[in-house]
């Protein structure tokens, strides 16, 4: 998929240990769904421990970790596989908002068209 789905192109990941008014805290422990606009899926688990698992269709997976650039700013990074180019290693997300399990919202693509996400209880 496209860089990782050019990494679910808006997606709320963030966190770090549980603490008041984190915003992935709905994340932990439950699964994130996304589907591009071309209805290319992929399952995302994010992590309290800074740490995020991608699934994609054909047993690819891709891991990595996170961090809190600001309050509402995530930045992911790959680092297995490693990506092809330096530029491609980590991608921040500004403009995170919380959700909640059960919860299906559509943000714009890094390619400008619609990605639909979900969280889902449990993994």
């Amino acid at each position: 998929m496209k860089r990782v789905l050019l990494f679910a192109a808006a997606f709320v990941f963030a966190g770090g240990t549980a603490m008041a008014g984190d915003i992935y805290a709905n994340l932990y422990g439950n699964t994130v769904t996304i589907t591009g606009s071309d209805g290319a899926k992929l399952t995302t688990y994010v992590n309290q421990d800074l740490t995020w698992e991608n699934h994609m269709s054909g047993s690819t997976t891709a891991k990595g970790t996170y961090y809190w650039k600001d309050a509402t700013t995530a930045c992911f990074t790959r680092v297995d596989p490693a990506p092809k180019s330096p530029d491609q290693a980590t991608v921040c997300l500004p403009n995170q908002t919380a959700h909640n399990v059960g919860e299906t919202w559509t943000v714009s693509g890094a390619d400008g068209k619609p990605v639909t996400i979900t969280l889902t209880a449990g993994r």
